[in-house]
């Protein structure tokens, strides 16, 4: 079993709701910290819960699914979708006051490519200017480091205001048009390559292999 792949099953077998196994710490000095967010039932945190639930409901757009989320609908998203899946991971990032500002994950890990996308960039409250990039490339070190992987990607849509972040740090690669499908209670937009070019669209986006400095503080 790869290491990163034993690392990443610790930290989510250990974290609970008061008891992170390991936090990171953003910026030096240290401006906030990236914590796991505990996925056991029974164990899950509920301001981590609730914020997640306020959050996604606030960016719904920013999705390719789009649906009204309640709690329960995250606790269940949490323990049988994110804590099962060795191939993902969630961390809270809480500023320097304790706060709880927003949330980053890691998902659609390939441990036989080494390979990987940042998933779930979120800020969700004030922050100070330069911390939410920070955390990004704080979460993608840890990435190449900790879980050894040595290529990191990204899939946002166009239509996303986080789009220009997310270009700043990595280069664009491939865009494919979406199309929309509703289903009971959803709009699920997937890609569709027969389309011609149209928005809104799914941008792929490849981070370099290394940290641009350029970029470290904005």
């Amino acid at each position: 079993m790869p290491g990163g792949l034993e690392l990443l099953k610790a930290l989510k077998s250990t974290t609970t709701a008061n008891a992170p196994w390991l936090s990171i710490p953003v910026g030096s000095p240290v401006e906030a910290i990236l914590r796991p967010v505990a996925t056991s039932a029974g164990r899950l945190n509920a301001n981590d819960v609730r914020v997640l639930t306020e959050w996604r409901n606030r960016f719904v757009r920013s999705f390719l699914t789009q649906f009204e989320a309640a709690e329960t609908s995250t606790e269940t998203w949490l323990t049988e979708m994110v804590g099962p899946d060795p191939s993902r991971i969630l961390f809270m990032l809480d500023d320097a006051r304790g706060q709880t500002v927003g949330y980053l994950g890691l998902a659609f890990i390939d441990w036989e490519q080494y390979s990987g996308e940042a998933d779930a960039i979120v800020r969700g409250a004030e922050v100070a200017p330069g911390v939410m990039a920070k955390a990004m490339f704080t979460l993608l070190d840890w990435a190449r480091e900790q879980l050894e992987l040595t290529r990191l990607s990204a899939r946002v849509r166009s239509d996303n205001p986080a789009l220009p972040f997310f270009l700043k740090i990595g280069t664009e690669v491939r865009r494919v048009s979406l199309r929309s499908e509703e289903e009971p209670g959803m709009i699920r937009w997937v890609e569709d390559e027969s389309l011609a070019p149209s928005e809104p669209a799914l941008v792929y986006i490849v981070f370099p292999s290394k940290r641009n400095p350029l970029f470290s503080e904005f």
